[in-house]
């Protein structure tokens, strides 16, 4: 007899805000951004927006090896990261108002496709709690 198969499809029931994924960059974006702050935007991808939302690895951009990108980064985050660097690097301390549409754009399409990796990292950070609590 032939049972039917179980499909697991993981159903977005929230999106995530930028608070949520980049709780580093969202704090600065609200305050004010220093040349510390720009010079990271610009040169720096695996501290950036992106990269924060990645862990602050280079995952994303493959490690840096162009044909492991389609297997372990994604390509859309690269061009994310390099549009918020060359925003940062074109309008300097005024970009927080160029770089909001680039953000809100950004947010979406990590709901939509990585969604998966924040909500890991905020599991891993509750069991870490609980083991304290429990130790």
């Amino acid at each position: 007899m032939l049972r039917p198969s179980i499909r697991h499809t993981s159903t977005k029931l929230t999106s995530l805000a930028l608070e949520e994924i980049c709780p580093t960059w969202s704090n600065k974006l609200e305050a004010d951004l220093d040349k510390d702050d720009l010079h990271t935007l610009i040169r720096k991808p695996e501290m950036c927006i992106v990269g924060e939302a990645w862990g602050h690895t280079s995952r994303y951009l493959g490690y840096r090896v162009v044909y492991l990108i389609p297997f372990i980064g994604c390509w859309k985050c690269i061009k994310y990261g390099n549009k918020i660097g060359k925003t940062a690097k074109q309008h300097n301390e005024l970009c927080k108002s160029y770089l909001q549409p680039i953000i809100d754009d950004f947010v979406d399409h990590w709901n939509e496709k990585h969604q998966e990796i924040t909500l890991k990292k905020k599991e891993e950070k509750n069991i870490a709690k609980l083991n304290l609590i429990i130790n």
